[in-house]
């Protein structure tokens, strides 16, 4: 009879660790063999899009100055990604022959690369990992409205002064306490008076162990916008 008990034991145990085992993922919420993507509409001059792989829908309709959630889809395997105007029945643009890998975190972006030219998707692999002392922060400029260079300062001091030019992507970890105030710039200010509102990013606005996409992105009329969106 003890024999028994102690069989069954083992087995429960054997069973709790297996369940466990199989609720460990790779990275953020991942079951394996999936890798995660989301949509941003980072185009002012475009209306609202539908996105899709493969033809198949990807996420709800979105917005300009908007983006989707990560929708999960199978990793190691590749894709056609296409947008569409809501109430349109070709493509807009187009991305083809795009492989995502097992357990990666994917952003696909709907600009263009001047206000004349046809809209285009791009994508970009999304970190998610991070040292949990520390903010990471991905500068990506998408602003092709924007007629001068963008510059980025902060008064906390992390980092030097840089200018960031369309299609830029400059990365900067810091360490976020009472002095950060990360502000941007025109090089060459708009007309527009009084001058828009720009979001400066501080200790309210972004916390160590995440990682963001601070997007820079441009209004109808040229006038300078960000978006601060967090990877994890």
């Amino acid at each position: 009879m003890k024999k028994k008990s102690f069989l069954i034991s083992k087995l429960c145990l054997l069973a709790i660790i297996i369940i466990f085992a199989s609720s460990c993922i790779k990275n953020d919420n991942f079951i394996k063999g999936d890798a995660k993507i989301r949509v941003f509409h980072a185009s002012s001059l475009d209306t609202t899009q539908n996105f899709f792989e493969n033809g198949r829908p990807l996420g709800s309709a979105t917005v300009t100055g908007s983006n989707s959630s990560y929708v999960v889809v199978a990793g190691d395997s590749t894709y056609k990604f296409t947008s569409r105007n809501i109430d349109g029945t070709t493509d807009l643009a187009s991305l083809d022959n795009q492989r995502l890998e097992i357990g990666r975190n994917y952003s696909i972006f709907l600009t263009r690369k001047t206000p004349t030219a046809p809209p285009s998707l791009i994508l970009t692999e999304d970190q998610v990992r991070i040292d949990t002392t520390v903010a990471k922060l991905v500068f990506m400029h998408l602003g092709y409205t924007l007629t001068s260079p963008v510059i980025i300062a902060d008064e906390g001091a992390s980092f030097a002064r840089f200018t960031m030019n369309y299609n830029d992507i400059v990365e900067k970890t810091i360490k976020v306490n009472s002095l950060t105030k990360i502000s941007f710039a025109l090089t060459t200010p708009t007309a527009t008076n009084p001058p828009p509102a720009v979001t400066v990013i501080n200790a309210t606005t972004v916390t160590k162990g995440k990682t963001y996409v601070i997007l820079i992105d441009g209004t109808r009329a040229g006038d300078l916008q960000n978006r601060v969106i967090a990877n994890n």
